[in-house]
């Protein structure tokens, strides 16, 4: 059918202290006993095969990802000297599977994300490797169901056709998160899909199209795939990786290319990108509480509290707070500023003294 790519290189920022640099997102288990990166593999290895999943990730992550997937074997993991953002992971990705396993059509998968619906999702997929045979770059967009802020947004064109009762239209153009009054517009309009970052095509044609609209970094991925499974390899990648112009693959090629399609999926999906975001997948009590491990609250309401420490976490008269009580750190934020972890933990990176509670 094809190859399948997890990309899961990320941190997750916003779910600190419980997402950390050496133990991010994907390694966490939001709503089941399965981490989200077991999840990906486990959906993954059964459309695609083990033979023909692989994983694409920093390498200082590799081994808790092979720690998280027993069945994993290291030759399917493509480690990155270091993070460089989508655009040179992917690329990474599509010369190392070009090179070991042919041009075969490539799919792109997130590791930290939420599906459920996985009959719906292996029909998506296929519908994406068919319009990758036809040298279309696809990507996956997902139907909003509110108007979100923390989203990328595709923007719908014509519509091409329909497959196995699947719509196909052309990208109009990608959105960056949005304001508020945006968000509402796209919602309102129908012709707006939240962008999921899946993508589907053959590397060769990725690799032309980051060729064409960005040629630093194709230069520098084509000296690397030159020295794959070369005495070379490793101290070429060593020496070329950190140079590689750091960008998304959005803003690198998918904005410029005229051979975007865009494919709607009815599966469900999730990026849980913040605490606050913990909403939409556990119950509440009846004061509006999310309670997680050892917890006594009392005169408190529509809060969430996590607690993955070994004593109990106590709260009186609160509201509208998220606490996050973790062996790295302590986390109090009102709701409202979820988003601004992000901001705390790129402070405290740049300060040596805290740096190791974020790692």
């Amino acid at each position: 059918m094809g190859i399948a790519v997890i990309m899961a290189g990320g941190f997750g920022k916003r779910l600190w202290p419980e997402s950390r640099l050496n133990h991010p997102k994907q390694f966490l288990s939001l709503k089941n006993r399965e981490s989200l990166i077991q999840s990906v593999y486990r959906r993954s290895t059964r459309i695609f095969g083990v033979e023909n999943t692989f994983i694409v990730t920093r390498r200082e992550l590799k081994e808790g990802i092979l720690s998280h997937l027993p069945r994993l074997s290291s030759q399917y993991v493509i480690d990155e000297p270091m993070g460089r953002d989508t655009a040179p992971c992917i690329g990474f990705a599509a010369i190392w599977i070009r090179k070991r396993k042919g041009d075969l059509p490539m799919v792109v998968l997130p590791s930290d994300h939420l599906i459920e619906g996985e009959d719906k999702f292996k029909r998506v997929m296929e519908v994406a490797i068919k319009q990758a045979e036809r040298g279309h770059l696809v990507t996956i967009g997902i139907r909003p169901t509110r108007p979100e802020t923390g989203y990328g947004y595709l923007q719908l064109g014509e519509k091409i056709e329909e497959l196995s009762g699947i719509p196909l239209y052309k990208l109009e153009r990608f959105t960056e998160k949005p304001s508020q009054k945006k968000a509402k517009e796209f919602f309102e309009s129908k012709n707006f899909l939240w962008n999921a970052g899946m993508f589907a095509w053959y590397p060769g044609v990725i690799l032309e199209e980051i060729k064409k609209y960005l040629p630093p970094l194709y230069e520098g991925l084509k000296k690397i795939e030159e020295a794959l499974g070369t005495p070379d390899e490793s101290e070429v990648i060593e020496k070329v990786y950190p140079e590689l112009p750091s960008i998304s693959i959005d803003y690198a090629v998918m904005e410029k290319t005229k051979k975007a399609v865009v494919i709607p999926a009815d599966f469900y999906w999730d990026d849980i990108g913040d605490w606050q975001a913990l909403e939409r997948i556990f119950p509440k009590d009846e004061k509006g509480n999310i309670i997680r491990g050892v917890v006594k609250e009392i005169q408190t309401t529509n809060s969430t509290f996590i607690n993955g420490e070994d004593k109990i976490l106590a709260a009186i008269g609160l509201s509208n707070v998220i606490v996050v009580n973790s062996e790295k750190g302590l986390l109090i934020v009102a709701k409202e500023l979820s988003q601004k972890v992000k901001n705390l933990v790129d402070e405290m990176l740049k300060d040596e003294d805290l740096k190791k509670y974020v790692e």
